[in-house]
């Protein structure tokens, strides 16, 4: 009886936190369009109808990373730097991905050594939080990316055992 309140109470809260995530999704849509449109290059644009040329120019990975994460912090937590953080790293990518990564690839304790997140990606998340909170050090926020990959391995660890 207990397992079917608390089955029925989960339920309950994901429909609140889709009736509250999708409006800001449905929001940011037309911007989101805008900014796709906007990194389809002359020679990726269908200009008679037909199919596209899939070849992408070696500029728009470094465009797709930074509108990624323009568009995924216009939706975080703008009280706090490591709420920022964590908003930002949880909307581009899962537990899984975060819990194999390490920011440099390095392992400071002499542990298996892991693969290191894009170098890109890390320096445009301390740019856009350093710019929302100037007086944040950006080894302040290499330290908060650190911890959230540190609650990912927890947090995976923890579900596998289960």
């Amino acid at each position: 009886m207990m397992r079917a309140n608390l089955l029925t109470m989960a339920g309950l809260i994901s429909l609140v936190l889709v009736l509250l995530v999708v409006p800001c999704l449905v929001q940011d849509l037309p911007d989101m369009m805008a900014q796709m449109r906007d990194l389809m290059t002359p020679s990726t644009r269908s200009t008679d109808g037909g199919s596209t040329n899939n070849m992408v120019q070696p500029e728009a990975p470094q465009k797709t990373i930074t509108t990624g994460i323009d568009a995924i912090m216009k939706r975080c937590n703008h009280q706090e730097p490591a709420k920022m953080v964590n908003d930002v790293l949880t909307g581009m990518y899962s537990n899984q991905y975060l819990a194999g990564r390490t920011l440099t690839g390095v392992s400071g304790s002499g542990k298996e050594a892991k693969e290191p997140m894009d170098p890109e990606v890390v320096n445009g998340i301390i740019e856009r939080v350093t710019a929302s909170f100037p007086k944040t050090a950006p080894s302040l926020v290499r330290g908060m990316m650190r911890q959230k990959l540190a609650n990912a391995v927890k947090t995976v660890r923890r579900k596998t055992e289960q």
